[in-house]
């Protein structure tokens, strides 16, 4: 199996809800395609779900290649949520069921949040794959799941989880944009219970200069509230690069003034 996204993009912390991406090639070419969604399940990422998984099909060909060279896609979305069931699964079908002959995109979202409902009813040690790695996400940690010998995809995602939450910059950030991204979602329903649209906008704005306030304080140690609201939304953008490659808070700030 070969991961052809081996290394952990930073940027991707800050962009997207998403702080695990694997995608791999098995031995019979097909595409397995990992995320780990922590923001729950919307209309919206269910168009990109959907994007993606049509972009990895295009992908696989060049100009001149024929179709007959395509292999399925397998997405695997582990969502923050929880349902009546661990799985479920999406893929084309008609109307009595019956899936399309041939059918190249497959999708299984993961509700990790279910793994609480399975441990009351089975040890740790006898959680299957899937399972330990809900365990693992949820949990934050694997000492009670790794096996002896680890060679299958599940070793892949320990692996790079295991760098990720190793890089405490990355790792405390992600943990503050969490939090951050709660208060965002109070402020929606805050102001929708009261009907005011104008309100809302307030709202969301407001709630991504708390994301960036809360990245700088747990990078930097600084209290910059009043800086923060005085930034123009180009150099709000600016602060998910300089973040990481600045060590110094007013070499990172004096680059944040001078680029408007």
């Amino acid at each position: 199996m070969i991961v052809k996204n081996p290394e952990i993009n930073q940027n991707t912390v800050l962009a997207k809800n998403i702080i695990l991406d694997i995608c791999t090639v098995d031995e019979t070419g097909r595409v397995i395609d990992i995320e780990m969604q922590m923001a729950g399940s919307s209309n919206s990422e269910s168009a990109r779900f959907q994007f993606y998984g049509a972009r990895l099909l295009v992908e696989q060909l060049d100009a001149g290649e024929k179709y007959n060279m395509l292999r399925p896609v397998y997405q695997i979305i582990f969502i923050n949520d929880d349902d009546d069931c661990l799985i479920r699964d999406y893929a084309y079908r008609d109307s009595n069921g019956r899936m399309e002959n041939g059918n190249l995109n497959y999708r299984y979202f993961i509700k990790m949040k279910h793994i609480e409902k399975i441990l009351k009813e089975k040890e740790v040690k006898e959680l299957n794959d899937l399972e330990r790695l809900c365990y693992l996400f949820i949990k934050n940690e694997y000492t009670g799941i790794i096996k002896e010998k680890e060679e299958d995809i599940i070793g892949m995602v320990i692996k790079m989880y295991d760098k990720f939450r190793n890089n405490e910059p990355m790792w405390s950030i992600a943990n503050q944009l969490a939090l951050a991204r709660i208060r965002t979602e109070s402020f929606k329903d805050e102001y929708h219970s009261k009907g005011l649209e104008e309100g809302i906008e307030i709202g969301i704005k407001q709630g991504k200069r708390d994301i960036y306030i809360e990245m700088i304080k747990e990078r930097y140690h600084q209290e910059c509230r009043e800086w923060i609201e005085g930034l123009s939304e180009k150099q709000l953008k600016l602060i998910s690069k300089y973040i990481f490659e600045e060590d110094e808070f007013e070499v990172f700030k004096e680059r944040i003034d001078n680029s408007n």
